[in-house]
């Protein structure tokens, strides 16, 4: 084989080679991204309501269980939206970095159950930094727990606002067993 023949050879050799490592690596990229889109949060504007309630809001109309709590429900309902077009989200202190919470429809008064929210191990949000216990909008369904639901299962948690049903998981993310 002469000189010019061995370049070529060498050449296309080369372009085999780069034709393969390209396509082993858009392999790996397509594997990869849908688990990157998997684990994204939702946005706020992906829930969003079309419009927001700006009337007098209803007095809550409470269950046995949700009397112990009465005036920090009565109270918080008296505020503007907060949350998903015409809900309040009342909320008070269960203890060192706990919160726990209801959700009042300004329109009806109906109060649906929260639950309590601990705030996220000290381990981790010394690595990662703070986050707030609860992200909602007036203008979005969406509500996002950043905790401890429950003082237990630390992680990342979204909801969907459900007219007439309440909160619906659509998405949970646990930390990792060390921080658990």
């Amino acid at each position: 084989m002469d000189k010019d023949h061995r370049g070529q050879v060498q050449a296309m050799g080369y372009d085999l080679f780069m034709q393969k490592a390209i396509c082993v690596l858009l392999a790996i990229g397509a594997m990869a991204w849908p688990q990157q889109k998997k684990s994204a949060r939702p946005e706020f504007k992906d829930y969003s309501v079309e419009q927001v309630f700006a009337g007098v809001p209803a007095a809550p109309k409470l269950s046995k269980d949700q009397r112990m709590f009465r005036t920090m429900i009565r109270e918080g309902a008296k505020a503007k939206v907060q949350f998903a077009g015409h809900y309040t989200v009342p909320a008070w202190g269960c203890g060192a970095g706990c919160v726990d919470f209801v959700i009042v429809d300004s329109i009806s008064g109906r109060v649906y159950d929260g639950f309590a929210v601990a705030l996220q191990p000290p381990q981790w949000e010394e690595k990662h930094g703070f986050q707030v216990q609860m992200e909602f909008q007036p203008q979005s369904r969406l509500l996002k727990i950043n905790g401890c639901p429950g003082e237990t299962n630390c992680g990342f948690y979204d909801y969907e606002m459900v007219e007439g049903q309440g909160l619906k998981l659509l998405r949970k993310q646990l930390l990792p067993k060390e921080y658990q």
